[in-house]
């Protein structure tokens, strides 16, 4: 064997070969771990309202508040899918870092809640850790082994910059989120979710529809963003009222509708609202080819137990814009209203309490929605036939 000498040599002396010998020497330079502590997600163009909720999430992200009995470390956003959960988000942390809150900068994961291949908690501490320029090496395996090194790393970085600001986006459950609570007081951890997590300690921030008003700004400022000369919303102001009312208010279809006037810029606002107003299924409408309101119910729709998606359907079916506890117990075919699953079916955001103590109502569009599911199933249909008869 040779011996290593002067660093970068090795002595062969004294050895002893048979047939030719080659020697090889491979070098290899490490440097730092890349970092990715500006991670946030650019704004979305056009954001508007949503002031009150804002400023709500500013103030739990507050650092000055950390040392203070009861600080808020964590905040969860939820609300139904395609409500603009995600936007707030960005559009709150964004403003938290132009407050130099954060210095020791912002990781952002998608947890990708309810996709198949959903991100579970062990993945997403890898990728945060990955983010704060741990080696790939040096992250070992496991939940609890990770969330210990990550709280470590974080609480190294405190020291030397300051704070982190953590956006955890579309999550599921609680299980994908709570391994990422960072250990220190100074540290925020925002996620997401179309259901509500109160499992995690968090400060719980539902969002429900836009205001009128500013269902009007949005569609007004995303076909500006396009053509600042465009002024079809305002020329045309009760009939971009009325558009907003057939998308529920809800960000999503609002979106979709204002691309669908930028598409094509001879159409009027008054022309899109009669094809939604006499379409068949107004969901159908409301894709731009590349999102879609049906899709994005759909996603939730598909995680729920079999007898919430049922109860679902058959709430869709109710006559009337809000149900009795006696209704549903009729749609049911039950003796009394099945509360439980009422309570899950508003967690997720399906269901919405009503204007008055034991009446539950639907979104305008999950109706839509839920109607199109029955329509598209001779088994559902029959069931959903027989459901109204006893009403």
């Amino acid at each position: 064997m040779g011996e290593q000498y002067g660093g970068d040599h090795q002595d062969f002396r004294g050895g002893k070969f048979n047939g030719p010998f080659t020697a090889k020497a491979e070098y290899h330079q490490h440097g730092p771990a890349p970092t990715a502590l500006d991670a946030l997600p650019p704004k979305v163009a056009g954001f508007t309202g949503r002031s009150d909720q804002l400023d709500e999430l500013l103030g739990a992200f507050d650092p000055d508040g950390g040392e203070a009995s009861g600080a808020v470390l964590v905040a969860a956003v939820s609300g139904l899918g395609g409500i603009g959960k995600t936007a707030l988000a960005v559009e709150a942390a964004h403003a938290a870092c132009g407050k130099g809150w954060f210095p020791g900068g912002v990781l952002f994961v998608n947890l990708h809640g309810y996709d198949d291949d959903r991100v579970t908690a062990e993945q997403a501490l890898e990728t945060l850790l990955r983010g704060l320029g741990t080696p790939p090496e040096h992250i070992p395996n496991g939940v609890d082994a990770r969330a210990a090194l990550y709280r470590s790393v974080l609480a190294e970085r405190e020291r030397e910059l300051g704070a982190v600001l953590v956006l955890a986006d579309n999550a599921s459950s609680a299980e994908q989120v709570s391994p990422l609570r960072p250990g220190g007081a100074r540290h925020r951890l925002l996620a997401t979710s179309r259901s509500k997590l109160p499992q995690l300690g968090a400060r719980l921030l539902p969002l429900g529809e836009l205001s009128p008003g500013e269902a009007y700004d949005l569609l007004d400022r995303a076909l500006r963003i396009a053509a600042p000369g465009d002024a079809r919303v305002v020329d045309e102001s009760e009939a971009a009222a009325e558009l907003a009312l057939l998308c529920g208010h809800l960000p999503l279809a609002l979106q979709i509708a204002a691309a669908l006037l930028v598409f094509d810029r001879d159409k009027t606002v008054a022309e899109l609202v009669v094809e939604l107003a006499e379409s068949g299924d107004r969901l159908m409408h409301l894709d731009d080819g590349e999102r879609s309101v049906r899709a994005a119910f759909d996603l939730s729709y598909r995680r729920l137990p079999a007898e919430q998606a049922r109860l679902l359907r058959l709430l869709a079916l109710a006559p009337g814009p809000e149900v009795t506890a006696e209704v549903v117990a009729v749609l049911d075919g039950a003796d009394a209203a099945p509360v439980r699953v009422l309570d899950a079916l508003c967690r997720a955001h399906l269901v919405e309490r009503g204007s008055g103590r034991g009446r539950w109502r639907l979104h305008d569009l999950v109706r839509v929605f839920g109607v199109g599911v029955v329509k598209g199933d001779a088994e559902l249909w029959e069931e959903g036939e027989a459901a109204r008869e006893r009403v």
